[in-house]
């Protein structure tokens, strides 16, 4: 989670299906799926190759989680059906911005990702990265730097989707791997993943009741930081 976005409670608006464009920097999607990687080191050009492939995957992929929008259940009472804009999301690779892990997420729509990290993990746990992006879009989608919100909204988005309860299964085993409790996502790996399961099934209802309840902790002040 990146310092700079706002934690912030957002109120947001029931919206339509609409479909968020995600390109990598400097790429369009139809040239990032044919133009090949060039190096004269033996090997690393097919690892370029399938480097891309990866890449492109996962754009096709935050495309179709992202076409329903920041899901309906989390529309105000009162809405008066107004729209919200979608924002646009640029991948961008850079392992030392995201100092080491999945992905990271700046306000303006930036996503900064370590592609060795992709796919390190996903050698071990096929396809718990696309969770890390979406969960990444989801800070720029909601303008909150309030992990646990984040977290259920990524992983109610996936409920939507064909693979989705395959996605946060493996997401799941590797986020349960963690002991430590880690302040922003509110407790253990354990802890985190019992809360991508219950919003999966249930949307933000669960966690806005593990927090009545006293399970997790409250949301942000606005203004603050994780």
């Amino acid at each position: 989670m990146n310092p700079s976005l706002p934690a912030i409670q957002p109120r947001l608006s029931a919206v339509g299906p609409r479909i968020t464009r995600v390109a990598l920097a400097g790429q369009s999607n139809a040239a990032l799926a044919r133009t090949p990687a060039r190096s004269s080191r033996p090997g690393v050009e097919a690892l370029a190759e399938r480097s891309l492939r990866l890449a492109a995957v996962i754009l096709l992929v935050l495309t179709a989680v992202l076409v329903r929008g920041p899901e309906e259940a989390l529309a105000d009472d009162d809405d008066s059906g107004g729209r919200i804009a979608v924002p646009e999301a640029r991948l961008i690779p850079n392992c030392a911005r995201t100092g080491g892990g999945i992905a990271i997420a700046e306000a303006q729509g930036r996503i900064y990702y370590c592609l060795q990290r992709v796919v390190a993990i996903e050698r071990r746990y096929p396809s718990a990265s696309k969770f890390f992006f979406l969960h990444e879009y989801g800070h720029i989608a909601l303008q909150s730097g309030d992990e646990l919100l984040v977290d259920c909204w990524s992983a109610h988005e996936l409920s939507h989707t064909a693979r989705g309860d395959e996605v946060l299964a493996a997401a799941r085993r590797y986020i349960e791997q963690f002991k430590l409790y880690i302040p922003k996502y509110g407790g253990t790996g354990a802890d985190r993943s019992e809360l991508l399961k219950g919003c999966y099934d249930e949307g933000l209802a669960w966690l806005e009741r593990a927090r009545t309840e006293g399970r997790r902790p409250p949301p942000l002040a606005t203004g603050s930081r994780q």
